[in-house]
């Protein structure tokens, strides 16, 4: 199950290198100071704050993360692309169990308890679409080599994990870069399309 905690935090580290390399966005240089306030340490250097907050939310949040993760990947990893499988090929499953997830958040984004307030809607709705329907063929992938629904639930955690409460709170989010950070800026999901073209051709040479 390693790969499905390690694949998000690949996508969401190289997201970020890139964002942070080429200027799309700052480093947050408040973050270490909110972190020694939030964690009352004082003394802690910036490497070492940001490294505690790191190890602390990649195992005690995301494990705590789970139980809302798990009603969620039940429904579609478990029994949509499931029941799916046994009618279609792997990439049908994938891009169609993919839209209906991507479809089941639009209503939060549409009313504005999901997203960014900085770029217009439908930017941020193709984004997300293609993030999640990215992230869909990966997990599907996953789903069928490990023939269990875990998998699924480990990677989505771990993806809300590095994504929302490590690297994100890291930039400093503005009008400007807002049309980069996040899931629901450019970057990541192209970097998550190019992680899911690697996963298809795998089913591909697989034969799923």
């Amino acid at each position: 199950q390693w790969i499905s905690f390690l694949v998000p935090l690949a996508i969401a580290m190289l997201s970020y290198l890139i964002i942070w390399g080429l200027g799309f966005a700052e480093f947050n240089s408040s973050f270490a100071d909110t972190a020694r306030e939030d964690y009352n340490l004082p003394g802690w250097s910036d490497t070492s704050i940001i490294a505690f907050h790191v190890l602390l939310t990649a195992t005690f949040s995301l494990l705590l993360s789970i139980p809302s993760v798990f009603g969620e990947e039940i429904a579609w990893r478990g029994f949509l692309v499931g029941e799916l499988s046994k009618l279609m090929s792997f990439g049908r499953v994938a891009l169609i169990s993919g839209v209906l997830w991507s479809a089941f958040h639009w209503p939060l984004m549409i009313k504005g308890f999901y997203g960014s307030g900085y770029t217009p809607l439908i930017f941020q709705i193709s984004l997300f679409t293609l993030f999640i329907m990215s992230n869909s063929v990966i997990m599907t992938y996953l789903r069928y080599k490990t023939d269990s629904v875990w998998s699924a639930v480990l990677y989505h955690a771990s993806s809300n994990i590095f994504v929302q409460k490590v690297f994100t709170p890291m930039t400093v989010v503005d009008q400007n870069s807002a049309w980069y950070v996040d899931e629901f800026g450019v970057v990541i999901p192209v970097v998550a399309l190019l992680a899911a073209l690697y996963f298809w051709r795998l089913a591909e040479k697989e034969a799923m």
